[in-house]
């Protein structure tokens, strides 16, 4: 699939997974406004740097003017170092460079007739405010656009190592990427075509990998206890994609996740690797993220607005009217004061 697939890394997050899958030989272009962050990428094959940006320090809107006015060399840079059929725009839904840049650039690879999907990640419970607003503000984006590949949702809830969860995900996915080439059985295989075909269906995706091939419920369990936001409890899927021993039951799978439209499986007694995709968005995840953000909008408020509100109080200076000089008049009211006698 190194063929087929590129990736387009954005901040200084989506920097550290692009950099694995780089080492995992796949095409990776590191696009970021800040300079010194791409400088950071010493092994980077592939770098852009917005013009104008110098960081954006997670302001969204910043991120967005400045693709807005570089898109045309930002565009030109994937066509011409990784012109792939299809694309994932990896990024932080918290940050600001890439949260800002990844749905609108998203948008705009698909409107232009590519193939895009995203890898984004979804900020821990004890981060910040304004990462949980970003967060919500980006998949409200993300959401929208009516046409988009999967979208892989990395949750920092899940491990407080958070370059630990980029590693578990890149080779999870990596070895998903592989099963073209390095699985073949004949009882059938999984051809580029349904890769593909399953990557580019819309909503969101997760992948699990286990070293073992006919434990059902194991396989089954990896779906709710893993590094991916939670998936939504309505049965919505569009398609399974199995690497597995033919002991795997497909029925009990649907039975755990639903019926999807179509399956893609091959065999071997080695692994297991699933991958589903068309899920819905993990609305109750989402939630939990407005939540936070809407419990402390009267201390955001508070906190913005307050130092617009202060007033210093201009009563201590009382000893200026003691020790004032005497006011001089004009010679006119001096001529007036006399003439009065």
């Amino acid at each position: 699939m190194k063929d087929k697939i590129g990736f387009i890394a954005i901040g200084q997050a989506g920097g550290n997974i692009g950099r694995l899958l780089q080492e995992k030989d796949y095409s990776v272009l590191f696009i970021n406004t800040s300079q010194e962050d791409l400088d950071t990428l010493t092994s980077a094959k592939h770098k852009h740097h917005i013009k104008g940006g110098e960081g954006c320090n997670k302001d969204r809107n910043k991120a967005k003017k400045l693709t807005f006015d570089n898109y045309e060399s930002i565009n030109k840079d994937i066509s011409e170092k990784l012109n792939k059929d299809i694309y994932f725009v990896v990024f932080s839904s918290g940050g600001g460079t890439g949260s800002g840049i990844g749905p609108m650039l998203i948008d705009l690879l698909n409107e232009g007739g590519k193939t895009a999907g995203a890898i984004t990640i979804l900020p821990g419970q004890t981060e910040s405010l304004k990462s949980h607003m970003n967060s919500y503000e980006c998949f409200c984006e993300l959401t929208e656009i009516p046409i988009i590949a999967s979208t892989f949702i990395l949750d920092n809830n899940h491990n407080a190592d958070k370059l630990k969860l980029n590693t578990t995900f890149v080779n999870m996915f990596t070895r998903f990427l592989d099963i073209p080439t390095k699985i073949k059985s004949e009882k059938g295989n999984i051809d580029k075509a349904e890769m593909v075909e399953t990557l580019s269906s819309r909503g969101m995706s997760i992948v699990s990998s286990l070293n073992e091939a006919n434990n059902t419920a194991s396989l089954i369990t990896s779906f709710t206890q893993n590094i991916f936001a939670p998936m939504e409890k309505d049965r919505i899927i569009k398609y399974i994609t199995l690497a597995s021993s033919d002991k795997t039951l497909i029925t009990d799978l649907e039975k755990a996740v639903g019926t999807p439209i179509d399956t893609f499986r091959t065999y071997t007694d080695q692994s297991t690797i699933c991958l589903l995709s068309g899920l819905s968005y993990p609305q109750t995840r989402l939630d939990i993220i407005r939540k936070k953000v809407m419990d402390n909008k009267e201390v955001i408020t508070n906190n913005l607005t307050a130092p617009s509100k202060q007033r210093m109080k201009n009563d201590i200076n009382f000893m200026d009217d003691i020790f004032a000089s005497p006011k001089r008049g004009s010679i006119n009211d001096t001529m007036s004061k006399y003439l009065k006698k």
